[in-house]
């Protein structure tokens, strides 16, 4: 079972849930977030909400492993001056927290409804944060789950 395709399907699984929400990027207008794995197209998301999934800890035991993914989001940026501005950081904090639980309220209900997904089941104890500061690159929340997948055998190895 591969890591890769757990994070695409978890990616696909976000992408639907969020499909009826409109979030705001910093010049007010209403987008749909993008959704990416691995790492952070900076150049790309400047300014407009995001949903970052990466994988934080793999641990292999004998017959299962487990998997933890951290799920990073912000749903409004600001630029170094913006940030520096702190109207403009007022205004990207009330905006991006109300918009952040909308976010966390879709990731739980689509999650719990279905547990298991193709490449792993999802323990059923999920931590959502919610930043009460912009943090570098601009995220305002994360929420932190586990996985219990199965680990492949050796070959030619008898149980």
């Amino acid at each position: 079972m591969s890591i890769r395709n757990l994070e695409q399907e978890i990616k696909n699984r976000l992408e639907n849930a969020i499909k009826g929400i409109q979030l705001i990027d910093d010049e007010g207008n209403e987008v749909i977030p993008l959704v990416v794995t691995g790492v952070l197209p900076m150049d790309t998301v400047r300014g407009k909400p995001y949903i970052l999934i990466q994988t934080t800890n793999i641990q292999d035991e004998e017959m299962n492993g487990n998997v933890d993914i951290s799920i990073l989001y912000a749903t409004i940026g600001a630029s170094r001056e913006g940030r520096n501005d702190p109207e403009t950081k007022r205004e990207a904090l009330s905006t991006g927290h109300w918009d952040t639980l909308s976010v966390i309220d879709k990731i739980r209900e689509d999650f719990f409804k279905d547990t298991n997904f193709q490449f792993g089941i999802l323990k059923r104890s999920m931590k959502h944060e919610v930043f009460g500061a912009v943090k570098t690159p601009y995220y305002l929340g994360e929420t932190k789950c586990s996985f219990e997948i199965a680990v492949t055998q050796p070959q030619d190895d008898y149980l």
